[in-house]
């Protein structure tokens, strides 16, 4: 369980036991209120009764006085009005707060009765006297009330209403002076009352200090103990006992009232400070202990020091933790730095090794590979030359001609061969410039699309923004054509062939990881992807080595991929391979991206035509069969034609020749003196001499021999008497002079 958490069941246990407190508190002052209400209740009804009872004595006294007289009994019996209207008078009922009076005889008939209603004194006295004579009403009460009312007793006490208003009745059977106990047969009845109406409640009110008023109905109202309110009912029977109307009696003690919301008051004040102090107390817990310690858990779990920054600059013993913490990710983040800085250099110096191991692999089938196609260009020069000299010389339909064809065609698929060694040793010869990869991708998609067949939706994206690179435009052809194959061959039953351009930052850890020689920087990304069988780790490995294949016999070369391999190290970019067995495979290649404008330009073609002007041309190959074909050929064009075997004949036909040399054409690697070294000692003689290389080794091996200048014009064994005759019409036209090769 967090701290947080901890804490704060610990604050909601302290404030539910306040809160417990508060209401045990609470619920003891309300039982002590609920007993002082119910003894104030109970105090008030017997207050408010003995009021009434006090209230009602006059008329009482004067329901019970008047009835035990024997001038009453003999004004009853002789219905003598005039003495009853001067005893029962006016001024003696409203003595006695009695508002009429009626007297029936023993028959149960009415005999007499009296108003007594107070009368306005701003009358005048005839009106005041006028209305003192008006009767009241007759009671309504029907004759077996009688005998009901005073079966068992001799006075009654009852409400009744009398016309539009309700009265409280006292009476009393009538007998004589000294039948007080009322044990002899009555001699009439005698009532008396009042109304209770507005202005009588209002002094009851006024005297009891509380608040009358009547209420009807069968249920009676709520009696109320609350708030400093007490509120309780008095039933006013009717003439037959039952309940005709209530007394509701309201007792307000605004002192009670007051202390009790005073007690309320308190308890929220209470809870309100309870809460208040709640909030602070959690709010400093999550201010001081929660955000400290989350921002220190954050840490730990993300590993990830910035949401400490700001705690280490508390004083606390939180802000120490955090400073403690950040030493600590300080001195990680060095030791994973020193860390990965060796694991980069760890893996640098295996791909390094794999590479130094590769190139020296490479190295000794390259220098088998260099000597054996130097000696095959040789020997393909001249098959390639003389089957093209045969083919020329023969009329087109003779069997001469077919035959001499045959053997250009073997000859130049042994060329082929014989470049593809040179390409995967990297020793072949480049003619590198700025191209377009996006539109070289475009290009050889026609291409590829009749080379892998209609089995295979072949797919390309050329998304790279900047596509240039410097790089052989025929050797990437054949970099694109040869992994286009290589995807064909993995997908048999057809499938995808994806070939995209990208641009790619590689920092110093990923392009190690690529090549060892690749340095950080941009680079464009050419990948091709196939949906093919995949390959598994111990074939990925052995891919780019020469006369690998997974192929039948008789089915590939294996120089596909090596001579992919050879041309993009020797460009200068690097190669990764992505596959999975069932998964398809990525080929992707990283060439350095160039920011200069695209190379357009093409090798124009000279016509091939005899010379009109007999140049001179000086042939020095210490290969006797191509230097036989290649004086034929020129002597053939109208050239006039020095032929020497190597470079010490070459000086001394120069010496000795007294016409102008226009043009040397001269081997690269001969025995004695190698053609640099020649053509170095003829400019002192042959200064406007002009100088043509040929050769069947690589640049990298003509410049181990003396050849390093990048403006030499060189044609590379094997070649056709055309490609001859037109290297040597353009060298002549524009080529550089023998003192500029120096």
């Amino acid at each position: 369980m967090k701290v947080q958490t901890k804490i704060t069941l610990l604050l909601l246990a302290v404030v539910a036991i306040f809160m417990a407190g508060l209401w045990a508190f609470r619920a003891f002052d309300q039982q002590k209120f609920r007993q002082i209400r119910t003894n104030r209740l109970v105090e008030a009804k017997r207050a408010f009764e003995a009021f009434l009872a006090k209230d009602g004595e006059p008329l009482e006294t004067l329901a019970d006085y008047d009835t035990t007289w024997d001038a009453m009994v003999q004004a009853i019996r002789s219905r003598n009005l005039r003495w009853l209207d001067e005893n029962v008078s006016h001024e003696s009922l409203q003595a006695y707060k009695a508002h009429a009076a009626w007297i029936y005889s023993p028959d149960r008939t009415l005999l007499y009765s009296r108003n007594a209603i107070p009368v306005d004194p701003e009358l005048d006295k005839a009106e005041a006297e006028k209305r003192s004579t008006i009767k009241p009403p007759d009671l309504p009460l029907p004759p077996e009330a009688f005998d009901e009312l005073f079966a068992k007793q001799a006075t009654a006490h009852f409400f009744i209403k009398v016309g539009d208003e309700w009265m409280e009745i006292r009476g009393a059977t009538v007998h004589g002076s000294k039948d007080y106990a009322r044990q002899t047969p009555q001699q009439g009845f005698f009532f008396v009352g009042r109304f209770w109406n507005k202005p009588t409640l209002e002094e009851m009110a006024l005297f009891s200090n509380t608040n009358l008023s009547l209420v009807f109905g069968r249920e009676p109202p709520r009696e109320i103990v609350e708030d400093g309110l007490t509120a309780f009912t008095k039933i006013l029977p009717g003439w037959d006992g039952q309940t005709v109307a209530y007394l509701l009696i309201r007792n307000e003690m605004p002192v009670v009232r007051l202390l009790n919301r005073s007690n309320e008051r308190l308890i929220i004040s209470l809870f309100v400070f309870a809460l208040v102090l709640l909030l602070l107390i959690y709010w400093s817990v999550v201010r001081w202990v929660s955000h400290p310690l989350r921002r220190i858990m954050e840490t730990l779990k993300r590993n990830d020091p910035k949401p400490i920054e700001r705690l280490c600059w508390d004083h606390s013993e939180f802000g120490e933790m955090a400073r403690t913490s950040k030493k600590f990710f300080e001195q990680r983040d060095n030791l994973v730095r020193e860390m990965e800085e060796r694991r980069v250099t760890e893996e640098a110096l295996r791909k390094s090794e794999e590479e130094l191991r590769h190139s020296q692999k490479m190295e000794a089938v390259g220098r088998l590979a260099g000597g054996v196609a130097h000696d095959f260009n040789n020997l393909l020069t001249a098959i390639i030359g003389y089957a093209e000299l045969i083919a020329t010389r023969t009329s087109s339909n003779s069997l001469a001609k077919q035959n001499a064809e045959l053997i250009r065609k073997a000859g130049e698929q042994a060329a082929a061969l014989t470049r593809q060694l040179l390409a995967f040793s990297r020793k072949q010869i480049l003619q590198p410039k700025v191209i377009d990869l996006n539109a070289l991708v475009l290009e050889m998609e026609r291409l590829l699309r009749r080379v892998i067949g209609e089995r295979f939706d072949l797919q390309s994206h050329p998304d790279a923004e900047n596509g240039r690179v410097k790089a052989d435009p025929s050797q990437l052809e054949q970099v694109v054509l040869n992994l286009g194959v290589n995807a064909r061959d993995a997908m048999p039953r057809g499938g995808k062939l994806i070939i995209r351009t990208e641009n790619v930052r590689l920092d110093r850890k990923t392009a190690p990881q690529i090549a060892a020689s690749l340095a950080p920087g941009d680079y464009v990304m050419l990948s091709v992807t196939d949906t093919g069988a995949g390959m598994d780790e111990e074939t990925k490995s052995h891919i780019f080595e020469p006369f690998f294949t997974t192929k039948g016999p008789g089915k590939g070369t294996g120089l596909g991929l090596a001579t992919v391999y050879g041309i993009v190290r020797q460009t200068g970019g690097g190669i990764s391979v992505e596959s999975e067995p069932g998964k398809g495979s990525i080929f992707r290649i990283y060439l350095p991206q160039e920011s200069g404008p695209v190379d357009l330009s093409r090798t124009p073609l000279t016509p091939i035509e005899k010379s009109d002007n007999f140049e001179t041309v000086l042939v020095v190959e210490d290969e006797d069969i191509v230097r036989e074909l290649v004086c034929e050929v020129l002597e053939d064009q109208g050239y006039n034609v020095l032929c020497a075997r190597d470079g010490i004949e070459a000086l001394n036909m120069a010496e000795d020749f007294d016409g102008p040399i226009h043009l040397l054409v001269t081997d690269v690697i001969m025995p004695h003196m190698n053609g640099h070294e020649l053509a170095g000692k003829l400019s002192q003689l042959r200064p406007d001499m002009k100088i043509l290389y040929v050769s069947g080794y690589s640049d990298h091996e003509i410049g181990d021999h003396g050849l390093l200048d990048p403006h030499y014009e060189l044609l590379q064994k094997p070649f056709t008497p055309q490609t001859l005759a037109r290297k040597i019409r353009e060298v002549i036209r524009e080529g550089q002079y023998a003192a500029t090769a120096k």
